[in-house]
Formats: C-alpha cells, structure tokens, sequence
C-alpha cells in the first residue's frame, strides 16, 4: 500500500491519496491538487510545481509505503 498525504506537501488539507501502484497513487494526488488547490497551484512556478512532483515521489518512495517524513529526512 502507497500512501502520500496533502498535508504533506504543504496545503492545509486532510485528503490521502492511497493505492497499490505508485502511479496510481500519484495521479490521484494530482487530479486532487488540480481540482481542490488550484489557486495555490496558479501562484507556483514552474520550480515549485517540479519541486511539488518530486515530494510527492519521495514521500512514495519509503520503504514502508506511509509516506511519513522525519525531521532528519532530506528532500
């Protein structure tokens, strides 16, 4: 199970977007973002909004599939 939450990736947001497949997961969090934060998402640059995709990538990308940070995690 792949898990990644909006909280997350900075919005004040309590949505989680789970699945099986990581690009299952990603492209729920995605449409999420687009339909819910699209504000927020039109005052981004092109910079943040890649550096947006990557969090979501490696927050996926833990081993255990919860998508939580530590304090010491670089990003």
């Amino acid at each position: 199970m792949k898990i990644v939450k909006c909280g997350d990736l900075g919005f004040r947001c309590n949505f989680m977007a789970a699945g099986n497949e990581l690009e299952e997961v990603e492209q729920s969090m995605f449409d999420h973002i687009e339909k819910e934060h699209k504000k927020e998402l039109e005052k981004m640059s092109e910079d943040d909004i890649h550096h947006l995709k990557h969090r979501v990538s490696t927050l996926l990308g833990r081993s255990c599939g919860c998508g939580a940070l530590h304090a010491d995690d670089p990003l």
